[in-house]
């Protein structure tokens, strides 16, 4: 004679063993790379920050190191960014682009040659957290580069 506790957990297992395992929604997934790598190339590569509203959330929440969160602010901080020189040969470009679900991971290169001839490589990666087709958090690794 089983308790009626003993039931129930027999009962759970048994739902848990036949349900079908969480999978990646490829479809969520393909749309939210295609918003991350439209947006790095509208406003990294091609340096229009005004064309962040399109891609980035209002309440949007920056895990940088010295990189205010929202909107206007990012608009604010890259503004300034994109207003220094940068070398001739400077150049962006997107290596691969990851993710599943809301979660996409575009990984990158920059490079330049500085005034004083010194060449730099800087290979990076950026991590969205994307929602309701708009990017709503980002972190990276700071590998604090003066390209």
């Amino acid at each position: 004679m089983m308790t009626r506790a003993v039931r129930s957990v027999l009962f759970a297992l048994a739902l848990v063993s036949v349900a079908p395992a969480a999978r990646a929604d490829e479809a969520l997934t393909a749309r939210n790379k295609a918003i991350v790598r439209d947006f790095y190339e509208a406003v990294f590569i091609g340096r229009n920050v005004d064309a962040a509203p399109r891609f980035v959330a209002p309440g949007y929440i920056q895990h940088s190191a010295g990189i205010p969160s929202g909107l206007k602010p990012f608009m604010d901080e890259f503004r300034r960014n994109f207003a220094r020189q940068t070398p001739p040969d400077y150049k962006r470009e997107i290596l691969r682009i990851v993710g599943e679900n809301d979660i996409v991971i575009l990984f990158n290169r920059q490079s330049g040659t500085h005034p004083d001839g010194k060449h730099e490589v800087l290979l990076q990666f950026d991590m969205f957290r994307v929602e309701g087709g708009k990017i709503v958090e980002h972190w990276d690794a700071d590998p604090g580069s003066s390209i």
